[in-house]
């Protein structure tokens, strides 16, 4: 077992300074650094996007381990197999993120050619303001307002402002495809069909 897994939740369980000497120790493993490395230009096309660097990228594996560990469901034996796996599942769900994302722009960009029309965005707008607060701040400011915000990060913090709620960057296609589901399904089941 490694040097970090040892000791881990003896630090989490000595308060905030605990939890630094456990991170701190995560930070030291070198097999989260390599896997990091190998990673990050394995995966460079999808993980740069939102890292700068392989040092960045592994701040982020270090993190998702931390809570993963913190959640009790750390590695129990093979850690070097743990770290690896985490790591590349993390790449994957970046790749299937980027690939939602498209999709999401490609689809949403459809709907704006056919929604060009004054009257029928005041009747989507309609229909936004009965969603939740993360689906109509993401379907008002994604597809609605005058100046479009296509930007991750600018839809992150204003789900936060607005909603109070944090989300990452790589969440937001998957709530936009799902937020566009939910508007589509309150379009077809209303019955006072405004469209």
């Amino acid at each position: 077992m490694c040097k970090s897994c040892e000791s881990f939740q003896s630090h989490i369980l000595n308060g905030e300074e605990g939890r630094r000497k456990a991170a701190s120790l995560l930070f030291e493993e070198e097999a989260i650094q390599k896997n990091a490395k190998r990673f990050y230009w394995k995966y460079q096309r999808f993980v740069s996007e939102q890292f700068d660097n392989w040092e960045d990228f592994f701040v982020e594996i270090v993190l998702r381990i931390f809570k993963e560990k913190e959640a009790g469901r750390g590695p129990r034996e093979n850690c070097e197999g743990y770290y690896f796996k985490l790591t590349r599942n993390i790449c994957e769900e970046m790749v299937r993120a980027n690939s939602k994302w498209k999709e999401t722009e490609e689809h949403l960009s459809r709907v704006e050619e056919l929604t060009g029309d004054p009257y029928i965005i005041e009747k989507v707008k309609h229909y936004i303001q009965k969603m939740d607060c993360k689906c109509k701040t993401l379907m008002y400011h994604y597809h609605i307002e005058e100046e479009l915000i296509r930007d991750k990060g600018q839809l992150v913090q204003l789900l936060k402002t607005n909603c109070g709620k944090d989300y990452t960057t790589n969440s937001i296609p998957v709530h936009l495809s799902g937020c566009l589901g939910k508007l589509s399904t309150m379009v077809s089941e209303d019955e006072d069909k405004l469209f």
